[in-house]
């Protein structure tokens, strides 16, 4: 089973994604259910990552002797009703039996379920070191249709081939993803920061800020907007440089099967002069994400980024997401959330809670 993690495995900040999903209605105990799934369809689940001290960019996927049963854990809640989590704040939501940063010891993937007074919380989580948001709800959606159905065959077959990612045999870009300059800030030791939800409409939004180019996606416009509004709003001076960190799935670029389970998620990283930011339009300073976004998305050039992985010195993204003039974006509008269906139909409510104290902006385009 040992298995070498990807650079795209290890330069991910050490922490879970979890997501809450919240169902009106109760679904059945899903331990033995959960256990079952993972045991057939991704046994790794109940390994562990150990990390070598001497190599700040290696870690290994190996089989552990921990008890299996902690990947699932349950709560009751009796009295409780689903709307009570619906309307309740971020910090309240905060039902998950183990922090945001995972140890040595807590399970790399994880199921906690709630049973309310009418209905029922599902807290899932994963090591992001062992899978990326694809994978992550993949796994969940793949695991709820074979609940329903407990049909092995209509089950697609997880690829934990981590060496599909093969290094470069040379380096032809200067890859400005990644940096040898740690962060500036801990993920221990966040401030706290509110959190704004926004729905949007695509059309009305091209139209407020007077989109012509035909071929920008939503996400190239919204990621040009906010940088251009933030960056202005900081009061950032005109000589300096904005970098900003846009994620992407290179499973396609790669040649890779979308039920590649691991992290193949690169974030395109871009740099604005503040003085553009200040004097382009936002169909301008989308563009230009969109022509760099397309060169920089191509297996020879991504492929170039695995040579970085040999570096005698620890390896970060060349953003800075917190705590200064860098922004980063991931956009989770093409995973399947409101299709995970137990029984009685979709979620009634969906959110990603870090429970860190901090999550910065949360975006939904009211036409998906």
């Amino acid at each position: 089973m040992p298995q070498d993690l990807s650079l795209n495995d290890i330069v991910i900040p050490k922490c879970y994604t979890r997501v809450v999903w919240i169902y009106d209605y109760k679904i059945d105990d899903l331990e033995k259910s959960f256990i079952d799934f993972l045991q057939q369809f991704c046994p790794t689940a109940f390994g562990q990552i150990i990390y070598d001290p001497n190599k700040p960019n290696y870690g290994q996927l190996i089989e552990s002797t921990t008890d299996s049963n902690t990947v699932f854990s349950r709560a009751e809640q009796p009295d409780v009703s689903v709307s009570h989590y619906i309307d309740c704040s971020f910090q309240e939501l905060n039902i998950f039996p183990y922090s945001a940063i995972p140890t040595d010891i807590s399970p790399l993937v994880f199921l906690h379920q709630v049973n309310l007074q009418d209905g029922t919380l599902l807290a899932f989580g994963v090591h992001h070191h062992f899978s990326d948001g694809h994978g992550f709800f993949r796994l969940i959606d793949q695991f709820s249709k074979w609940f329903l159905q407990k049909d092995n065959s209509k089950i697609q077959t997880f690829d934990f081939n981590r060496s599909l990612l093969q290094p470069g045999t040379d380096v032809h870009y200067d890859h400005i993803e990644y940096t040898t300059k740690p962060p500036t800030f801990s993920f221990t030791e966040m401030p706290s920061m509110d959190v704004l939800v926004v729905k949007l409409n695509k059309q009305d939004l091209f139209n407020k800020l007077k989109i012509t180019t035909t071929n920008l996606s939503f996400n190239d416009v919204l990621v040009a907007w906010l940088t251009q509004t933030i960056s202005q709003i900081r009061g950032i001076s005109s000589d300096e440089t904005v970098n900003v960190g846009m994620a992407s799935n290179g499973r396609d670029e790669f040649g890779l099967s979308p039920d590649y389970f691991g992290n193949c998620n690169f974030f395109v990283c871009f740099q604005f002069q503040m003085n553009d930011l200040a004097t382009k339009s936002v169909n301008e300073l989308a563009e230009q994400i969109n022509k760099e976004k397309k060169q920089r998305m191509t297996k020879d050039y991504t492929s170039g980024l695995a040579m970085i992985q040999k570096a005698s010195t620890k390896i970060y993204p060349g953003f800075q997401s917190f705590l200064g003039k860098d922004l980063s974006f991931t956009n989770w509008s093409r995973f399947p959330a409101y299709q995970i269906d137990f029984g009685q139909g979709p979620p009634t409510y969906c959110i990603a809670t870090w429970s860190m104290g901090w999550i910065g902006f949360n975006f939904t385009n009211i036409n998906k």
